[in-house]
């Protein structure tokens, strides 16, 4: 059975999440990253696709949800699982809702939030200072969920 992992990251907390998943499968899988090579991916010789970024400011990167998009029909003729990384425990289901095409989120076998972090050492500029207002502050945000990306893994191995 053949995987593909396609995510978006900006911090490098989804790309780390997208490896891991890609890692924990028995058989493996190819993990692509959406902004770099998504394009020429070609999905149609996979079984299972799985799809997740994490979320700035409520949205996953434009060239995810484009992705999601324009491969719609074929997605959903697959095995598909979605994850969404972010530091927002409570909005995560409706981010689902806002992110992805409601023909793929009925057709996901799998949708998990997968936890967040935020490490101010890796912002610059704007984005330093908009998280420092934000959170109130240059504390590091740690919200990783080890335990749904191991369930997340399973999931997909048991369908």
């Amino acid at each position: 059975m053949k995987t593909l992992v396609v995510y978006a990251s900006k911090g490098g907390y989804s790309r780390e999440c997208a490896q891991k998943i890609a890692a924990g499968l028995v058989d493996g899988a190819d993990v692509v990253d959406v902004k770099k090579r998504a394009n020429k991916t070609d999905i149609g010789p996979y079984d299972t696709v799985i799809l997740g970024g994490g979320l700035l400011a409520g949205r996953l990167s434009g060239a995810l949800r484009r992705f999601c998009l324009r491969n719609a029909s074929v997605l959903e003729q697959k095995r598909v699982g979605l994850f969404i990384c972010g530091t927002d425990p409570e909005n995560h289901e409706k981010a689902f809702v806002a992110n992805y095409p409601a023909g793929l989120l009925e057709c996901a076998v799998v949708k998990t939030w997968l936890g967040g972090r935020i490490l101010f050492a890796d912002q610059k500029g704007i984005m330093r200072f908009v998280l420092k207002k934000m959170l109130k502050g240059e504390n590091d945000v740690h919200a990783e969920q080890p335990e749904a990306l191991n369930a997340f893994v399973t999931s997909i191995e048991a369908i």
